[in-house]
């Protein structure tokens, strides 16, 4: 049966990547938001070019959305933000849109479906179920015991890395996160913050089109742009962790 490796663009589904050893046969699928950090493009062509292994990419559309893509094509085909308890981002991007690449691109009905979530992850482990009859599911990295820190140590042994802090992993300005990370993140990196603005100024409450919606309630992502600018101390991204845990490495 055919392998699904699932690579998030970071490094430790890249590392799990390297140790399944991919064949013909398996497919290793990235599924692209539209909103990750630069430097998680970087990486993976960095990752194809000294792995030699091909990484194939998956990205949401719509009719509905022509010429759009990823999370703007979600926003415009829905009219709706994701928020912490809808996070329907997760589901249409991820999820969905590996399943139809994998059976309409592909033609894989039945697969093993493999995820990086490290021993040191086990709760996430113990969460996930899958979606579909078909998929087993399978997490080596925990099943061998391996943690951050081995992650870490492999990467800094490679002529390449993810030249980011963990927290810039998956979608660069997530609102699961938390917003005190958000506001460390566009102290360095203000201009991510542009999409984020965009989207709350054009997508309304629903059921009321005076208010604008807010991917985080009581506050919009412009006034965490201003209060990263107001900050006079710098804050250190290394070791941030989100506020609140995704499945979006899958």
């Amino acid at each position: 049966m055919a392998r699904v490796i699932h690579f998030s663009g970071g490094q430790t589904s890249a590392y799990m990547t390297i140790l399944l050893k991919p064949q013909a046969d398996d497919v290793v699928l990235f599924t692209d938001t539209g909103r990750e950090h630069p430097e998680t493009y970087k990486f993976i062509e960095a990752f194809e070019q000294n792995e030699g292994i091909k990484v194939h990419t998956a990205t949401y559309t719509h009719k509905k959305a022509p010429g759009l893509t990823g999370f703007d094509a979600l926003v415009a085909v829905k009219k709706y933000l994701p928020n912490r308890t809808q996070r329907i981002c997760t589901e249409e991007l991820k999820v969905m849109t590996a399943r139809r690449y994998l059976v309409n691109t592909i033609g894989l009905k039945s697969y093993q479906s493999y995820i990086g979530f490290r021993a040191d992850e086990m709760q996430r482990v113990h969460r996930y179920k899958s979606a579909w009859k078909k998929v087993s599911v399978h997490f080596p990295l925990a099943d061998m015991g391996i943690t951050k820190a081995d992650v870490n140590n492999y990467w800094n042994s490679k002529p390449y890395k993810l030249n980011i802090p963990s927290i810039l992993g998956n979608c660069d300005l997530c609102f699961l996160k938390g917003k005190n990370n958000i506001i460390k993140i566009l102290q360095q990196f203000p201009d991510l913050a542009e999409k984020w603005i965009r989207d709350e100024s054009i997508i309304p409450v629903s059921g009321d089109y005076t208010k604008p919606a807010t991917y985080i309630s009581g506050i919009r992502y412009e006034h965490l742009l201003n209060a990263a600018q107001s900050q006079q101390q710098l804050f250190e991204l290394e070791g941030a962790l989100p506020a609140y845990s995704c499945s979006c490495t899958t």
